[in-house]
């Protein structure tokens, strides 16, 4: 190194390591970090607060009307959380990245008198910039706070969080009991024994099965086999349990039973929509709601070329397969011959692309039609001339 070098070198600035002991008295190197802003008086000139939520631990960071940065603080417990959420000024807003244990948190904000917007966990992870870590999350908040394309997630009823809840919870019942029974079947085959899809095919054939002793079937298999059947039927027990729970709630909400005017749109269907209490009145129109839900052709155009490709599957997967769902449900009971203006036009789009494409474009129908009946207190009516009143026609 020559001496231009060492002079530079020599009049850098320098780490200054700071020197601490542990318990045992020995000496310790720790490097010291510049603390975060947390001064009260700047709390107080914050008109966005972006909060990155965690169990215990809380990251919050703090702009003025003018988008500057200027309050951070980082909480250890929720009572230190609560007791800030009582500090911010009346009439600030609330940025929460939505996630578990949001909606009570932003019902809490709500109750103290400052708006909340609850923001979309993907879309706020485009706006981080740098390492992932809680003091990132919290300004990747507040700068998708700022982006105008970012829809804020409704703040839910505890009625629809229950009802949330109880979608969930079948949900999980289904999914347990499709793998409960892959499984007997897949061990039953094993042995030369094949059994037909289908809950009914699968619950009759197991139990005669087990009650046939001149199969060549182990002892310990066919325990096995009894217990896995057990449990299957309890699964089988309880979602149909739920699902009547779910048809009661249906008939006693308003709104559900106006749903349930649409065909193609049954007692979980509504309940569904209902617990995601989408507001409608932010969409433009009908295809757009529609297109929230995922159930339009994705899009790849460029300039003067308009590329249409297949369904995008955006928004709430578990609602668009229900639609999809409850639209399959009508093409097979419908009648080739119907002279019914709905029966024709499902028979043309049948013809033309097929069930498959035909029950994605009678679900979006559907959404549409949910998008006007969530706005108004009507009901669908189909041939609106044989029931005249309050309804919505072709």
């Amino acid at each position: 190194m020559d001496g231009l070098a060492l002079a530079e070198a020599s009049s850098a600035p320098r780490w200054h390591p700071t020197i601490t002991t542990d318990s045992e008295g020995k000496a310790m190197q720790k490097r010291t970090t510049k603390p975060q802003a947390a001064h009260p008086e700047t709390l107080s000139l914050c008109t966005t607060v972006a909060v990155d939520l965690a169990k215990q631990v809380f990251q919050i960071a703090g702009e003025e009307a003018h988008g500057e940065l200027v309050y951070e603080k980082r909480l250890q417990s929720r009572e230190a959380f609560t007791s800030f959420l009582c500090q911010i000024a009346k009439g600030a807003t609330v940025l929460l990245e939505t996630g578990p244990g949001a909606q009570a948190w932003a019902r809490q904000v709500q109750a103290l008198g400052c708006q909340v917007r609850l923001l979309p966990a993907q879309r706020v992870a485009e706006h981080r910039s740098g390492a992932k870590n809680d003091r990132n999350d919290a300004q990747a908040i507040l700068r998708a706070g700022r982006d105008t394309t970012i829809h804020a997630v409704p703040v839910k009823t505890v009625e629809a969080l229950a009802m949330q809840a109880a979608h969930r919870v079948r949900q999980g019942y289904i999914r347990r009991r499709t793998t409960l029974g892959n499984q007997i079947r897949g061990l039953l085959l094993e042995h030369g024994l094949a059994i037909p899809q289908g809950a009914a095919a699968l619950s009759d054939r197991v139990s005669r099965i087990l009650e046939d002793a001149t199969l060549p079937l182990p002892d310990l298999l066919r325990e096995l086999i009894a217990d896995m059947q057990a449990e299957w039927l309890a699964l089988e027990g309880r979602l149909l349990l739920l699902t009547k729970r779910l048809e009661q709630c249906a008939r006693a909400d308003k709104t559900a039973s106006r749903l349930m005017s649409v065909r193609g749109v049954g007692p979980i269907i509504a309940t569904a929509l209902v617990a995601k209490q989408v507001e409608p009145a932010r969409f433009p129109n009908a295809r757009q709601f529609a297109a929230y839900f995922g159930l339009v052709p994705d899009q790849h155009s460029s300039g003067q070329k308009v590329r249409l490709g297949k369904m995008s599957k955006r928004g709430d997967g578990y609602l668009r397969s229900l639609m999809v769902e409850g639209a399959h449900a009508v093409l097979r009971t419908l009648k080739a011959d119907s002279e019914e203006v709905d029966d024709r036009r499902l028979n043309r789009w049948m013809q033309r692309h097929g069930r498959k494409g035909a029950a994605i474009r009678l679900a979006n129908r559907n959404l549409r039609i949910v998008w006007v009946l969530l706005q108004s207190d009507a009901r669908y009516c189909r041939n609106p001339s044989v029931q005249p009143g309050a309804t919505i026609a072709e």
